[in-house]
């Protein structure tokens, strides 16, 4: 039976003329499962959110004291010069992109950086919120304007550049400048400054003594006793003058511009004007990820919907932007305390902090799911739109106070 039928012998012509490839295909197919398993492991790896750090944190890194601030410590030191916090806060951002694991993803241009596209939208978020609060404080910080101006001059050239020159090289340049602007903040502080507790508290102790030694002397011929060597310097204005001004404030005076007192009340409404346009427009991309949404029937292009492929994009460069602003604010909430304190809004920063803080909750799925009305899947856009618009109501409300 031709089931049974041995098979024909191959002839030496046939052998010669068709060679076996069996052992070649094997290895070339175990490489190319063992890259593709590699690069879904580092895709993976690569696309997790980094931790938010806390403003004070940042401070004493940038200080040389990364130990001096606990995370959970409720007693965490709030003093420092006004902007300090902000520019810290700026510069952990930074550094977040550049060292986080996988580097800055944006700009690749090989795999498994190529394949994606979360982080890279994540990052798009985060640096245009850098951009806009280094942009506020260059003209808010009078004391380190030029070192501010480079950092926003480096922020807004292209951050999608592979090569000739890479974005990472723009990144170092407005993280140095960063650096350079708190360095000189610090220095105007002088030697007042939290940075430099042994160089304040030392000059201080000598000179104190000194100037109760100095009148005490003077005391005796007067005969007035204790209470007139304190009436006789108040008397002479130049003795009132050398007693009066601490050596702090000559020393102020020695190393340059004076570092400011606080942030003008101008200045954090009209960065939060910009927070609350961004926030807006995020809102509506946000929205025109689901179809037929109510917040895309007053827009122009009420007929459009976000593609199927870019809705997570649109997510999770949302995701960047509210993890970006809710360390910005919280920075704001200490160099901006006076400010708001005095307009009345502690309640609604606090809320403010808190629903940017809620729209970092963690994302079980593994993919971004895009549910309708009260299905059964979640819809994550919609969802994220409710946390961004709460968040831009509230920044409204705080603007209307200042």
């Amino acid at each position: 039976m031709a089931l049974f039928r041995k098979k024909a012998t191959l002839s030496r012509t046939e052998v010669l003329e068709t060679p076996q490839y069996g052992w070649i295909w094997k290895p070339l197919v175990a490489i190319v499962v063992a890259y593709l398993v590699i690069c879904i492991v580092l895709g993976i790896w690569w696309s997790r959110t980094p931790s938010p750090v806390d403003p004070l944190q940042a401070v004493e890194r940038q200080r040389g004291f990364p130990q001096a601030v606990q995370a959970d410590g409720p007693q965490a030191p709030t003093s420092g010069q006004p902007g300090e916090a902000l520019l810290a806060t700026n510069l952990v951002m930074l550094d977040t992109l550049i060292r986080k694991p996988g580097g800055y993803l944006r700009n690749d241009v090989m795999p498994p950086g190529l394949w994606l596209d979360n982080m890279p939208s994540w990052e798009k978020g985060v640096t245009r919120q850098v951009q806009d609060a280094v942009a506020a404080l260059d003209g808010t910080l009078a004391v380190a304007d030029a070192p501010l101006g480079d950092a926003d001059d480096a922020l807004s050239n292209d951050l999608d550049s592979w090569r000739w020159p890479k974005s990472e090289r723009f990144l170092h340049a407005a993280r140095n400048n960063l650096g350079e602007a708190f360095h000189m903040l610090e220095n105007a502080a002088g030697s007042g400054a939290p940075n430099q507790p042994a160089a304040a508290s030392q000059p201080a102790s000598d000179d104190q003594p000194s100037g109760d030694d100095q009148p005490s002397g003077n005391d005796q011929p007067s005969g007035d006793g204790q209470p007139s060597g304190d009436d006789q310097p108040s008397g002479d204005d130049a003795a009132q003058g050398e007693n009066d001004s601490p050596a702090q404030n000559g020393q102020q005076n020695d190393t340059g511009p004076q570092a400011p007192t606080a942030l003008e009340t101008s200045d954090l409404a009209d960065w939060l004007e910009t927070v609350q346009q961004r926030l807006d427009a995020q809102t509506q991309a946000l929205s025109a990820n689901v179809g037929g949404a109510a917040g895309n029937q007053n827009d122009d292009h009420s007929g459009e919907s976000t593609p199927w492929f870019r809705i997570d994009n649109v997510f999770f460069e949302s995701r960047g932007t509210n993890w970006a602003l809710l360390q910005l604010m919280q920075a704001a909430r200490i160099d901006c305390a006076d400010a708001i304190e005095e307009a009345g809004v502690d309640g609604r920063f606090e809320q403010l902090i808190a629903e940017l803080d809620a729209s970092q909750a963690r994302v079980w799925s593994p993919v971004i799911l895009n549910g309708s009305g009260f299905g059964f899947f979640a819809n994550h856009s919609l969802m994220m739109a409710n946390y961004s618009a709460r968040a831009s109501q509230l920044v409204a409300e705080i603007r209307r106070e200042l």
